[in-house]
């Protein structure tokens, strides 16, 4: 039960429109990925630091294994979260659809009334943007998504 507080659809659709901040332009296949890399916290320190530099998903698996060896699960767990919150930034028109794409319409910044879970989530989106330069059949394959 806890962690369906901790991870709602509030925090899911900052992760999506923060990291589209980024990207502008986002595969579904890739958008129902954001769930399961923010719902770990220890990986969203990492990535929220100024210091961290992420060359690929393989390098991040190799050095934190840890943070990924229930990556399918929390990617199970959070699909239907991760669906009804790109619904809802669709609904708030911060998000159109494209082509199987997700295009953002309206850039959503952090604000202090947030809180300090949606800052890490803030800071880390450059890096969730980087690991999403991978071709999506890499990430499902490196982060052993069983389909």
């Amino acid at each position: 039960m806890i962690g369906r507080l901790y991870n709602n659809m509030a925090i899911c659709s900052l992760g999506i429109a923060f990291t589209l901040k980024h990207i502008n332009c986002l595969p579904l296949i890739k958008a129902v990925l954001i769930m399961p890399i923010i719902a770990h916290p220890g990986l969203v320190n990492y990535l929220a630091r100024k210091t961290t530099n992420i060359r690929s998903i393989e390098q991040l698996i190799v050095r934190n294994p840890r943070w990924f060896s229930n990556f399918n699960a929390r990617f199970y767990d959070g699909l239907c979260l991760s669906i009804n919150s790109i619904q809802f930034l669709s609904e708030i028109a911060a998000v159109e659809w494209s082509n199987g794409n997700i295009l953002s319409s309206e850039i959503i910044d952090y604000d202090e009334s947030m809180g300090k879970r949606a800052k890490k989530i803030f800071d880390a989106s450059p890096c969730i943007a980087a690991i999403f330069e991978d071709d999506s059949e890499n990430l499902y394959t490196n982060l052993r998504i069983q389909i």
